[in-house]
Parts: C-alpha cells; structure tokens; sequence
C-alpha cells in the first residue's frame, strides 16, 4: 500500500519534490570565517546550506551562536539552513558542551526560528529526542532524525528499519549515512533507501560515504533520496563532490529522464 505525504515545502524548494537539493555545509570555527564561507558558497547557488555547528568554537556560548545565526540568515536570505551539531561519535567534532547542553542549544535555535531544519541523532538518549522534537514542533522548524555509521555498513533491513524508525519517533525527514567497505554495500544503502521510499510518508535523505559511495551522492535521487550534500568550500565528510559538477549530475540524469 503506497502512502503519500512527502514533499516538504523549504521557502519555496520542495524536499522530496522531483529533483534532489543540493546543500553545501558550512564548517567555519569563527563568526568571521563562518560568514565568509557563507558568502563564498551562497554565490555557488547550492538550494539549502547547514551550519555543522560543531565546528565552531563559540559553540558553548549560546547568544553568540544566535547572534551568528542571525547574520548567516541576513546573508543568505531565503536560502534553507539546516543547523547540525554532529556528535563525535557520528563523526562530528569534539565540543566544550555535553548532552544537556546541546538540547538546550537546539531549543533555543529553534525558538529564535532562524533555521529551517535540525539535525539530531537517533542513538540520543529518548527524553532527549522527546525534547528536541517538542522544541521544533513548537516553533514550526522541521526535525531530521539522522543516524551514521563511519565504521561499515548494516545490512539493508537494518537500514530500512532505522528510516522508518526516525519516521515513529516524529521526524519530518530520515537520513542514514554509512561507509561501505565494498560495492554491494553501496547497492545495499540504495536498496534500503528504495525500500525505505515505498513505506515512508517523509522525505528521505541517505549516501554512502567516501570515494566508493561518491556514485549514491550522483544517483541518490532515483532511488529515494531528496538531498545531496556538496562542498561549497569545506568538506563536512568524506565523498562529498563540488556543487558544480553535482548540479550538472542532476542536469544530466533529469534530462535523460524526461524531466527537464
């Protein structure tokens, strides 16, 4: 049984819409590298960005952060944010803030609806999940419940069950990223996307990582998922391509298709 929804509607670019987006991080470690880096990628054109706020070093100071924030929106105008502290155990950062702190740094980002979308883990503690969902429920921002692995790749059922998991505890969109050793594990993410696909009502986001997965960030998209990432500037892990040639990818594989 097919069951419709999708589509989410980012200041007019639609997620899960015919074409993946393309979004370029952002990974400066200072106000000022970080709205320089802002600057230089929006003239790229990606469709959404994402502040990987563990990068930056003021992280601790949550009026700073808003404050940035506030002048990463003033520069980028329409463009989509998406703001992600990612753990170091997903592959994220060392930071001078623990758990608790994090949900409260969400809460308050949220609240100040600055951003379009959040980022938080599904190996977080539940009530910590709970929080951060109720956190962006009320302020209209959407949650993508994301799971990574940098070590190896599940097998595909295991992948599917973690998409449809993010989709029971409340997330708006699911992301998987995970790092294959060999090329049938590249073809068991894009099966366990497409599997995913059929079953779920929210848009999709998943890549295999590094040189060998660099193909799922190209063809991604046919299988399920809306959203490649893309270095504007700065890679955020490993595979990611330069939005250029992604763009022209995604030209490419539109036009061969009929859509365009």
């Amino acid at each position: 049984m097919t069951t419709p929804a999708k589509p989410l509607d980012l200041r007019g670019r639609l997620l899960g819409g015919a074409r993946p987006l393309v979004c370029s991080p952002l990974v400066g470690r200072t106000r000022e590298r970080l709205l320089a880096e802002t600057a230089a990628v929006l003239a790229k054109r990606p469709d959404v960005i994402e502040w990987r706020v563990d990068y930056y070093e003021a992280i601790a100071d949550t009026a700073a952060v808003l404050e940035t924030g506030r002048a990463m929106r003033g520069l980028v105008g329409d463009t989509p944010i998406i703001f992600t502290r990612r753990s170091i155990r997903e592959g994220g950062e060392p930071i001078p803030i623990g758990d608790a702190g994090v949900v409260a740094l969400y809460g308050a980002v949220a609240a100040s609806r600055l951003v379009d979308l959040i980022d938080f883990e599904m190996g977080n503690d539940p009530d910590q999940i709970r929080e951060v969902r109720a956190s962006t429920r009320a302020a209209g921002t959407r949650l993508i419940l994301s799971y990574h692995n940098f070590g190896y790749t599940p097998g595909a059922e295991f992948l599917v069950q973690r998409f449809l998991e993010a989709e029971r505890l409340g997330a708006d969109v699911a992301k998987v990223a995970v790092m294959p050793r060999d090329r049938a594990d590249v073809l068991a993410l894009l099966s366990a996307t497409a599997q995913a696909d059929a079953k779920s009502r929210i848009p999709l986001i998943s890549m295999s990582m590094g040189p060998l997965g660099t193909v799922t960030r190209m063809v991604g998209g046919v299988f399920g998922s809306s959203l490649s990432f893309a270095i504007g500037e700065g890679a955020s892990a490993p595979g990611q391509m330069p939005i250029a040639d992604l763009v022209s990818v995604f030209g490419a594989l539109a036009r061969a298709r009929g859509e365009s």
